[in-house]
């Protein structure tokens, strides 16, 4: 049984010392295996493989596409790959859980799949693109896969757009192509379903693909899970 926890709006960095910690507690076995969904507050994530010199794109302000938002905070994180945006109106998903058969490439395709079964529900084709993890449709990205991995016990996850304000995207360059767009599942609908309904229906996604059970979400805090750590 995978225990699922509904998190909220909430900072980064908090969030990432807790998978930290749990992670390791899982690797140990003095935890269990945990999913987390969440949004966050809007903040730059950089990659192991990022530098804060190439991932902001310079505007003038009346070039500005979002002029009336503050400049947005960059954080290292100890996820792989390079920067990404994180924003609310974005579904966040964090398992902390052991790799099924230690297959690191298995489980990104997995966490992909969640994806694209959620975006077949509203009808609508995702496409996978060698080389380039994530979940796109027509062109543009819509989810994006970052993980830490250590004893073969994953953290990090998947972001997919919901209704974030795409405008932000225009001032970073995710995953070092300044030619990506992204896209979000209110822009190709034209509707933006609660959130509380895609975090029930991910976590059911979520048990189809990786075929095991998950228990509908619960509403907690990141403090409230740390606690059980004592973090």
């Amino acid at each position: 049984m995978l225990a699922c926890y509904d998190l909220g709006l909430t900072p980064y960095e908090p969030v990432q010392k807790l998978q930290a910690t749990w992670r390791r507690a899982v690797a140990s076995g003095a935890a269990p295996p945990v999913l987390l969904l969440l949004e966050h507050h809007p903040v730059v994530t950089l990659g192991m493989r990022a530098d804060p010199a190439a991932c902001l794109v310079e505007v003038s302000p009346a070039q500005d596409p979002a002029p009336s938002l503050p400049s947005l905070p960059l954080v290292r994180s100890e996820r792989g790959g390079l920067a990404t945006l994180h924003a609310p109106g974005q579904l966040i998903s964090y398992p902390i859980m052991k790799l099924p058969r230690k297959n690191l490439r298995a489980y990104v395709w997995k966490l992909e799949e969640v994806i694209v079964r959620l975006l077949a529900e509203f009808h609508l084709q995702a496409e996978r693109w060698p080389g380039s993890p994530g979940v796109y449709v027509e062109r543009r990205k819509i989810a994006s896969v970052g993980l830490r991995c250590e004893r073969w016990v994953a953290s990090h996850g998947t972001s997919f757009n919901v209704d974030p304000d795409l405008t932000l995207f225009e001032r970073v360059v995710c995953c070092g192509d300044p030619s990506l767009r992204q896209t979000s599942l209110a822009h190709l609908t034209g509707h933006r379903p609660r959130m509380t309904d895609l975090k029930r229906l991910y976590a059911a996604l979520f048990a189809e693909v990786f075929e095991i059970s998950v228990t509908a979400p619960t509403a907690t805090t990141h403090e409230e899970l740390s606690a059980l750590l004592d973090v």
